[in-house]
């Protein structure tokens, strides 16, 4: 009986902490408040990585990912006197303790209209105010969990200056197998704002049992869309790992998934010239993050 009790205990701790790793907590808006709230299991959710644009008549997103997963909505009315900066930079800052990347961001008229947002994409009505005073992002997550989290963030304020935000986190139930890449936008910005991109893809083993990186095609073309805009850069590419190895085998390591971005970009028409590998094994651990490997790519200047 008490062998049984103990299990029985053993099981649910397992099962609390499943269903604990596979939720992205976020502080809510000090003072905001809740006018809508949801979870829901969905399998068509549109996922927007760009702005609203008028096509033929009508206005649609240039650029759109369909998902499946757990989906948490929330809208939000801000306190009188936050701005939809405010509130944006709010969710965006706690998004910086985690492992994420920026897949699309724009402010102001760049977004398309708020129209579009609130009525054809959102459907919720209080969320159509000023289309200079509006902020969209999306953004990936990764935890330990390996299906990431994907975030949309909009803050837009309306013409009696109240301030209205939609926060929505979608837990996916199947990894994309081409993978979601970050607008070309979104990643010079972080090349102007840090000097460097951290490559995406996840570090594994062939079948023989040799670490490579697993490249996938929308990451690889999206960073080659960025050095066709910017021809006159020169990149480093940079390998690190922190596997329990020796330094000079996790060196060695490194330097192959440097070598393995390199080769794939050059396949694809970028010359050799423009790019430097290293491999730095453990040596870098800042921005580690629960990563046991990672490729960036620094701009040389």
């Amino acid at each position: 009986m008490i062998m049984f009790r103990l299990l029985t205990v053993v099981l649910f701790s397992v099962i609390a902490a499943s269903a604990t790793a596979a939720k992205l907590e976020l502080q809510t808006y000090h003072n905001a408040r809740i006018l809508f709230e949801s979870k829901a299991r969905t399998d068509e959710y549109i996922f927007a990585l760009g702005s609203y644009k008028k096509v033929a008549g009508a206005w649609r997103l240039d650029r759109q990912q369909r998902l499946s997963g757990d989906l948490e909505r929330f809208t939000l009315e801000l306190p009188e006197g936050h701005s939809a900066k405010n509130g944006f930079d709010f969710y965006l800052d706690q998004l910086q303790n985690f492992n994420f990347r920026e897949l699309f961001h724009c402010k102001s008229r760049d977004c398309g209209t708020s129209n579009s947002w609130a009525n054809n994409h959102f459907k919720i009505l209080q969320l159509y105010g000023l289309d200079q005073f509006q902020y969209y992002g999306a953004y990936e997550v990764t935890t330990a969990e390996d299906k990431p989290f994907y975030v949309a963030i909009y803050a837009v304020q309306r013409g009696n200056k109240r301030v209205y935000m939609q926060l929505e986190i979608l837990h996916i139930d199947k990894l994309i197998e081409l993978g979601i890449a970050a607008s070309p936008e979104s990643i010079i910005k972080s090349f102007d704002t840090s000097g460097y991109y951290v490559f995406p893809d996840l570090v594994g083993q062939d079948e023989k049992g040799n670490p490579r990186i697993q490249i996938k095609s929308a990451h690889l073309q999206a960073l080659i869309d960025v050095l066709t805009q910017k021809s006159d850069w020169n990149i480093a590419i940079v390998g690190h790992d922190y596997m329990p190895v020796t330094l000079a085998q996790q060196q060695k390591e490194s330097r192959v998934y440097a070598d393995q971005l390199k080769a794939a970009l050059q396949e694809k028409g970028v010359t050799a010239s423009r790019m430097t590998t290293y491999g730095l094994g453990s040596l870098a651990p800042a921005g580690r993050g629960d990563r046991n490997a990672r490729v960036e790519v620094v701009r040389i200047k």
